[in-house]
C-alpha cells in the first residue's frame, strides 16, 4: 500500500520551487486577448474566446495547501519540475495554512485545496471563495481494531475515533462505511472520542488500548501492524476528496490565469496516473526522481510495485467536479443542502479540459478494491 499519505494541515510555510516566467503583458479584460463577459462561448457564467486563451493576468500564483505531504504537493511538483507552469507563464509557489479557505479568502493565497465538504460549508458560510475545479476525486477509507475485536457486537461499551475533531464532516462519511461492511456503529453502545487532528495520535490511542477503532492513513500501518491491530476495511469510495478553489476577487481579475494554472496541473496528473487507474503507473521512476529531487524520502516508495504507490486510484486526471460530486459530499457528510448551479461556475475548468481536448467524465465503477 502507498505511505503516499494524507495528514491534517499545519501552519508552516513551504515553497514550490520558483520558475522562470514565458509570455507576456497581463491581458486587458474585454479585449480579444483575455476573458471578458460577452467574449466567445458562455460556459456557465464567465465567458472565454473560442481557442486559445490570452497570457496569464497574474503570472505569481499562490496555492495553500491544508498539509505537507507528497499526496498534497504531487501535482504541483510534476507541473514545476516538467516546465508546464513555465510554459503557461505562471511561477507557483505552494504553502500550508490551517485555514485555507480564511487564506484564500483574504488574499495569502490565490488558489487552495480544502476538503470538499469544507469548501460547500464555506461558500454557504458567504466566504468570499469560489469552487474551481476538482482536486482528488475519490477517498480511501482504512480501519484498525484492536487485535481481539472481531466483530461489532466487541465494540459494545468502547471508545471509537472517527474524527479528530468534533464537527468533521467527513466523521459522518466512516461512519457510513463502516455500516457498510457490517460495523455499524448505531447498533451498539460506543462513546465518539476526539483525539486531535493527526493520525499519529489516534494510532498512539489505539496501540495504548485507549479505543477500539480508528481510521488510518498509509504511514500508520507498520506501526498498527507491528502491534498486531486488526485491518478490518480497506476500500476506496467514488466521493469527491478535495476541491480547488480560488478568491472570488482574484478569480474574476484573473480568468486566464486560472485556466493556465488548471491545464498545467491536469498535464502533471496525467503523468502520474499513466496508463489509467488501477494499473502500474509508468512513469513512477520520474515522478519519484522529481520528488527526491524535492527533497521528499521516497526509499520506501522505490521498492513497491503495486497500482497505488503513486496515490493516482484519488486522483481524476481532468480535476472533475460536477453537480453529482457536490451533491454526494452534502449526502455522505449530512450536510445541509445547497443549490449547485447557484453557487458554482464550472467555466474556468471546462475551459482548460477544452484546451486539453478532454471532458468532465467523472469517476466510473462503485468501488476500487486494493491494495
Amino acid at each position: 500500500m502507498s505511505t503516499l499519505t494524507r495528514k491534517l494541515g499545519v501552519g508552516a510555510i513551504a515553497t514550490l520551487s520558483t520558475m522562470a516566467l514565458l509570455g507576456g503583458c497581463a491581458a486587458d479584460p474585454g479585449t480579444d486577448d483575455g476573458a471578458a463577459p460577452g467574449d466567445g462561448d458562455s460556459s456557465q457564467g464567465v465567458t472565454f474566446p473560442e481557442g486559445e486563451i490570452g497570457p496569464a493576468e497574474d503570472t505569481d500564483i499562490t496555492v495553500a495547501i491544508p498539509f505537507p505531504d507528497i499526496t498534497m504537493y504531487s501535482m504541483y511538483e510534476v507541473a514545476s519540475a516538467k516546465g508546464w507552469y513555465e510554459e503557461e507563464g505562471l511561477t507557483v509557489e505552494v504553502i500550508t495554512a490551517d485555514n485555507v479557505a480564511a487564506a484564500v479568502s483574504s488574499g495569502s493565497a490565490d488558489i487552495g485545496v480544502e476538503s470538499a465538504g469544507a469548501v460547500i460549508e464555506a461558500i454557504r458560510g458567504g466566504v468570499e471563495i469560489e469552487l474551481l475545479s476538482g482536486h482528488y476525486c475519490r477517498q480511501n477509507f482504512d480501519f484498525a481494531t484492536q487485535p481481539d475485536i472481531d466483530s461489532i457486537e466487541d465494540l459494545d461499551g468502547t471508545a471509537v475515533v472517527l474524527a479528530g475533531t468534533a464537527g468533521d464532516p467527513a466523521e459522518f462519511q466512516r461512519a457510513r462505511v463502516l455500516a457498510d461492511y457490517g460495523w455499524d456503529l448505531d447498533t451498539v453502545n460506543v462513546e465518539i472520542v476526539y483525539p486531535g487532528p493527526d493520525s499519529a495520535t489516534w494510532r498512539e490511542f489505539l496501540v495504548n488500548d485507549r479505543v477500539s477503532v480508528i481510521p488510518f492513513y498509509g504511514d500508520d500501518r507498520p506501526a498498527l501492524e507491528e502491534y498486531g491491530a486488526n485491518i478490518i476495511i480497506e476500500s476506496v469510495q467514488n466521493w469527491a476528496n478535495d476541491f480547488h478553489l480560488a478568491g472570488s476577487d482574484w478569480l474574476a481579475e484573473n480568468p486566464n490565469s486560472a485556466v493556465r494554472f488548471l491545464r498545467a496541473t491536469m498535464k502533471a496528473l496525467d503523468l502520474i496516473t499513466a496508463p489509467g487507474l488501477g494499473e502500474l503507473p509508468e512513469n513512477k521512476d520520474e515522478v519519484l526522481d522529481i520528488y527526491e529531487a524535492a527533497d521528499f524520502d521516497v526509499a520506501d516508495l522505490r521498492v513497491q510495485d503495486t497500482p497505488w504507490v503513486l496515490d493516482g486510484h484519488l486522483a481524476c486526471p481532468n480535476l472533475y467536479v460536477d453537480e453529482e460530486a457536490w451533491d454526494i459530499t452534502i449526502e455522505t457528510q449530512s450536510l445541509q443542502p445547497l443549490d449547485f448551479s447557484e453557487n458554482v461556475d464550472l467555466g474556468y475548468l471546462l475551459k482548460a479540459q477544452e484546451l486539453l481536448g478532454i471532458d468532465n467524465d467523472g469517476v466510473t465503477g462503485d468501488e476500487l478494491n486494493y491494495p
